[in-house]
């Protein structure tokens, strides 16, 4: 599109007479590369004013209108132009070709033009001028209905092998073609995110349906190779590039506000960024009080977070990635493959690690009716979406357990993550629903007991501190509610307090605890001598609280889910916390991007 303007530098911007003609207006639209833009600069004596070295420029801000129908800096994109001396035309004539970059929204452009030397020592200016820039570019979504279109056909592809299958190969199949038709009904919000890996599964599937047809032998071996890349979809466990922008590309203005946020952060110590109750849902139920209205957002949320990664040495997502409130296992799986793939495959410096909460196993839906063990999702699972078998940050686990431990030398801090969650799966009621969902109960197994008391608790070297982080915090501070279980929290508390203070200590669960989630300890760290525990950081509860124990603090997260229609669109849908650990002066800096603020606290 091309747009020319009449402006008139001893007038202000109207909408008639020799000043700017409404009829006339500059537009622009985003994703265009070049904008032709013709101005007439009505300003006697020009030709005396400037004689050579005469340059257009241009200056503003894109945006959303404020209650002044303007658009100022706290709202804007800035943009800016400055073109060369061959564009001036003629005598008070500039024709500008403006690069895309001058259109990093839609909205308003609320700014001015002007001609000026180069070295801008003598310049002439419009007064405010009004511009528009349009929606993205109308082609731009050309490519979602051939994604649909050929996913359609590998879909019907699927009809002729499950007809020249049986038993349990029938079934699988059957499963995987219902849980990518649950992709398509669930709309095109996900489905970019998805493309690269069904194109992963073509080949497989048409090489095996030709080896069919050609009476070929159809073994469980070549079934498994054919089937694997979308067993891979739905556990997320491929390699995903950044340019896939799960989510959507990462505004200009929150970028900024997040490079100004690490700008600001404590200089040296231990930095750990935790990402905590995000609530990823895009089905969401108005009739339930336990759906998020404003959390399909959250896949962007992650983006910003990740622009951290390169400034702190770990970075956490604490769990509740995902709401679990959907009755669809496949489609809870799918939710939290991508919010684990988005951040574990991300390019960065730090360290990533993916924890549980008690949404992610889609045990939630018990609010909607009964549920079954086949409704939630198991351990072994997690372990695929969260990667916890390849020990990608050289960490140290329990036969790729759900928790871990990694000694970070150059800071001496030994990280241990665990598993507030970790309930048993089998065990179910007379009617043969679940017995522990995990919805509900937060505890520890008598495995992971063993495995903090007499391995990440142990053989810590000298001038070492700890730190640890899980989901759910030890219930201080807050109170759970009545429907609420947790169980083995005090020999959690009892194994870290003898830890920190150098000393011994036996216990077991408290009375009360089922038998199936009982356990009992006895550990002695004296030989070792006190590790000092610099804080066990938790989210869960959705607030902010610090709260001083025996001999080590509880430190809660904001959630980073956001209820306030008021924060959408701006850096306050975020809650996102970066802890500083200053080993030295035993202190912990807590600083907030978005809703969560700055805090901190001595050890």
């Amino acid at each position: 599109m091309i747009s020319t303007i009449t402006l008139d530098t001893y007038k202000q911007q109207i909408s008639s007479g020799d000043a700017f003609n409404l009829s006339d207006s500059f537009n622009g639209r985003v994703g265009d590369e070049q904008v032709p833009l013709v101005v007439h600069f009505k300003e006697r004596g020009l030709a005396q004013q400037f004689q050579d070295g005469l340059v257009p420029f241009l200056t503003g801000f894109v945006g959303s209108l404020d209650e002044n129908d303007q658009v100022t800096a706290e709202t804007g994109e800035a943009v800016s132009y400055v073109g060369t001396s061959d564009d001036i035309v003629g005598l008070g004539r500039v024709k500008m070709n403006l690069p895309g970059t001058m259109f990093p929204q839609e909205g308003y452009f609320y700014g001015f033009l002007g001609l000026q030397t180069g070295d801008g020592s003598k310049r002439i200016t419009t007064f405010n001028v009004w511009f528009h820039v349009y929606n993205g570019n109308p082609d731009m979504f050309v490519n979602k209905a051939p994604f649909r279109t050929e996913l359609q056909k590998l879909l019907d592809g699927s009809e002729q092998l499950i007809s020249k299958t049986d038993g349990v190969i029938q079934a699988k199949l059957i499963e995987w073609q219902n849980a990518i038709n649950k992709l398509i009904t669930d709309g095109n919000a996900d489905l970019d995110a998805y493309k690269q890996r069904v194109s992963l599964a073509e080949d497989q599937l048409t090489a095996l349906a030709a080896k069919i047809q050609a009476g070929g032998l159809f073994t469980q071996a070549d079934f498994d190779a054919a089937i694997q890349p979308l067993e891979n979809l739905l556990v997320g466990k491929v390699n995903v590039d950044e340019s896939l922008d799960i989510g959507g590309k990462l505004s200009r203005s929150w970028a900024t506000q997040v490079d100004d946020f690490i700008a600001k952060l404590p200089v040296g110590g231990f930095k750990m960024a935790i990402i905590s109750d995000s609530h990823y849902e895009n089905l969401y139920d108005e009739s339930s009080v336990y759906s998020y209205q404003l959390t399909a957002d959250a896949y962007k949320h992650l983006g910003a977070f990740n622009r951290l990664g390169n400034a702190v040495d770990v970075m956490v997502a604490n769990g509740d990635n995902v709401n679990g409130l959907d009755a669809n296992v496949p489609h809870t799986i799918a939710d939290g493959s991508v919010y684990a793939t988005k951040l574990l495959q991300t390019a960065m410096k730090a360290d990533k690690y993916v924890m549980l909460g008690n949404h992610d196993d889609n045990s939630p839906q018990l609010r909607l009716g009964n549920i079954y063990p086949s409704d939630t999702i198991i351990d072994a699972k997690f372990k695929e979406m969260y990667q916890t078998e390849d020990l990608i940050n050289g960490e140290n686990r329990s036969d790729g357990s759900l928790y871990f431990y990694k000694d970070y030398t150059d800071a001496k801090i030994r990280l241990i993550g665990l598993n507030s969650f970790d309930v048993p799966e089998t065990p179910v009621n007379d009617d043969g629903t679940v017995k522990f969902p995990r919805y509900l109960i937060s505890t520890y197994s008598q495995d992971q007991i063993n495995w903090l008391a007499n391995v990440a608790l142990k053989n810590i070297p000298d001038g070492y501190q700890i730190a640890v982080v899980t989901h759910a915090p030890l219930p201080y501070g807050y109170s759970p509610s009545s429907e609420v279980k947790m169980y083995n929290q005090t020999v959690i508390k009892g194994l870290l307090d003898a830890v920190a203070t150098g000393t011994s200590y036996s216990g077991k669960s408290d009375t009360g605890t089922p038998e199936e989630c009982q356990v009992s300890i006895a550990a002695d760290f004296s030989s070792q001598g006190a590790r000092p525990i610099a804080g066990f950081f938790g989210g869960h509860v959705h607030k902010e609280i610090i709260k001083p124990l025996d001999h080590f603090t509880s430190c809660v997260v904001l959630a980073d889910a956001n209820i306030d229609q008021a924060n959408v669109g701006t850096i306050n849908e975020l809650g996102v916390t970066v802890v500083t650990i200053d080993t030295v002066n035993r202190k912990v800096m807590l600083n907030g991007l978005g809703r969560a603020t700055d805090r901190q606290f001595t050890y």
